[in-house]
């Protein structure tokens, strides 16, 4: 609507690909960046899938990943101690899971290997796994008929972003389907084992931060078990930009004065 309308689309988190087209997002990634006038990815290597696919390089603009400002803007946020209190955790002594991508929920098989994963988890060391579960998933475990285990696994509502974080810096493993939650244990330095059988951000897998383990129940223990063994890594130098919003303001408002000379 934009682009019919002649107002220029900036696209933030540009070029980022998964090479699977069952994942929906993917198809709505690429018609934003060839819709776009400006493209800024956060890494040189989503830069250069936009180069592949055509777009040329005086509209991209590397600009690096705008969560390490974020966090480093309101660290003591995510640090609600009381916030734990009151859910009866112990720092390093539960998992924190998320699950809404529709590869993983709509599928009846899949989503049952997921949450039997879950509660082996639980079971296997002895803690729980702390589960704010996304409306979208809650009705398909009723339409699916799976029963959670709630001595195991506690469903909670979803959660804002500090409280969020503060569990995803306090847990001693992060299980998840999300690409942001990626990146956010790879800054809290926070073991991350992903139920997806592709990502967006193979950088935390480079780096240490993050394992691929699909969505089968052993496969997520057998990660989950190496994953907790590394608890240090060094981020992505472009995970680390402490002035990606500037950067980002610098382009909007360069743009927009060559527009008007």
């Amino acid at each position: 609507m934009a682009k019919r309308l002649q107002i220029p689309v900036f696209h933030m988190e540009a070029g980022n690909r998964c090479y699977d087209d069952r994942v929906p997002e993917e198809v709505n990634r690429r018609v934003i960046d060839h819709s776009s006038d400006i493209l800024m990815p956060y890494t040189t290597r989503s830069a250069e899938n936009l180069v592949r696919e055509g777009i040329g390089r005086d509209r991209i603009y590397v600009i690096g990943n705008p969560i390490y400002e974020v966090i480093r803007q309101y660290w003591n946020m995510t640090c609600r101690f009381d916030l734990l209190a009151e859910m009866n955790l112990d720092r390093h002594r539960y998992f924190l899971a998320t699950m809404h991508r529709a590869e993983n929920v709509d599928d009846p098989v899949r989503l049952r290997a997921i949450i039997e994963a879950f509660a082996a988890l639980a079971e296997t060391y002895e803690m729980p796994v702390v589960y704010p579960m996304h409306p979208r998933t809650r009705s398909r475990i009723a339409e699916f008929d799976i029963v959670i285990d709630p001595t195991r696994i506690r469903v909670t509502p979803p959660l804002s972003l500090f409280p969020f974080m503060t569990l995803e810096r306090n847990a001693f493993c992060v299980v998840t389907d999300s690409g942001t939650v990626q990146e956010e244990c790879c800054l809290f330095q926070t073991p991350n084992v992903t139920v997806r059988d592709v990502t967006e951000r193979p950088e935390t897998i480079e780096c240490g931060s993050n394992i691929l383990a699909g969505v089968g129940r052993d496969d997520i223990l057998r990660c989950v078990d190496v994953a907790v063994s590394n608890r240090r890594w060094q981020p992505p130098a472009e995970y680390l930009n402490e002035h990606v919003s500037e950067t980002v303001t610098r382009i909007v408002t360069g743009y927009h004065r060559g527009m008007m000379a």
